[in-house]
């Protein structure tokens, strides 16, 4: 049997080593979680991914992120749930952040115990790359028209920006050479040049002058044939008639071909044609053609081309007075 100096002595011990652990489940029951904040990766001109980790100490925790242009943050991601009493890593994707700015961050972990802030980490978003947008009006532009060529410098940095217009006019085979003076974009990064008296089809872009590679779309303006047109009357009541007559531009359609048409309900039908001739005067082929109307109207020519310089086009349609 033992001795009752030995039977004690095991009794203490025992006491002892329940009294540890207690103290030591006690001591972890009352600590706070650990927050350790990682760095930013994935890093756009408006959004990035950040991490860290955080270790529970065995009750259930809330993690998340605070984020803003300060250390005031003012920003927070979604929270993240955790529990057990180990380290565990956590991440969190931040969007529509501004471009080219420093951003403030850390990891905060929250359970019953307290709340533990992780220090403050920083990143910088990118820049929003440069890019050139370009319209032209109007298009089709009637012969010898003035063009407006405007659009936008977008990204950052796109303000005072010098910009050129170039174009290739047809058959679009000479290339591309600067038209124009250059132009500085404006705050918001528009542009805007002028082009007078286009007298043929034409490619057109913007590039960036300090910046070889940065070039706009290419669009292409279309030059329609500048069509005018008269009437005389012509013939007797018995047996009525109108010259119909006028010109096109540019002169270098010579013998293209026209018809005369004329307004029928709501339907323009051909009652005669020709094709373009005589002496080419100021810039423009004339045309005439004589055609018989019972009662007046409305009349139009429609012109087509010879070459593919400019595109076909309409003149405005003139009143014709019948007998």
């Amino acid at each position: 049997m033992l001795s009752q100096r030995f039977r004690l002595g095991l009794l203490c011990a025992a006491a002892a080593a329940i009294a540890t652990v207690g103290a030591a489940t006690a001591s972890a029951a009352t600590l706070a979680p650990t927050a350790t904040t990682g760095q930013a990766t994935q890093i756009t001109y408006d959004s990035a991914v950040v991490d860290g980790s955080s270790n529970p100490e065995g009750l259930s925790t809330e993690v998340y992120f605070e984020y803003g242009p300060s250390k005031s943050y003012g920003q927070t991601s979604a929270p993240i749930p955790l529990t057990g009493n180990t380290t565990q890593a956590v991440s969190a994707p931040l969007k529509g952040l501004a471009a080219f700015t420093t951003y403030d961050f850390r990891v905060v972990a929250v359970n019953a115990n307290g709340t533990t802030y992780g220090a403050p980490a920083h990143f910088t978003t990118k820049k929003i790359p440069l890019s050139l947008q370009i319209a032209a009006t109007p298009n089709p532009i009637p012969y010898g028209g003035l063009l407006t060529v405007a659009g936008t410098l977008s990204g950052t940095g796109n303000a005072s920006q010098p910009v050129a217009l170039q174009q290739n006019p047809y058959p679009y085979t000479a290339g591309f050479t600067q038209t124009g003076n250059t132009e500085l974009t404006s705050s918001t990064g528009a542009y805007t040049f002028s082009v007078a008296s286009l007298d043929m089809s034409t490619q057109y872009r913007v590039v960036s002058t300090t910046n070889p590679n940065l070039v706009s779309p290419v669009v292409l303006v279309t030059d329609s044939l500048l069509v005018t047109v008269h009437s005389h009357a012509a013939g007797t009541r018995a047996h009525p008639a109108a010259r119909i007559y006028g010109s096109v531009a540019p002169s270098s359609e010579t013998d293209a071909k026209f018809a005369v048409q004329e307004l029928f309900g709501q339907t323009w039908k051909l009652i005669n044609g020709g094709i373009t001739a005589g002496v080419a005067r100021n810039g423009v082929v004339p045309f005439s053609k004589v055609v018989h109307l019972k009662h007046g109207g409305f009349i139009r020519v429609f012109v087509g081309t010879v070459q593919g310089a400019n595109s076909e086009s309409f003149s405005a349609p003139i009143s014709v007075r019948g007998y």
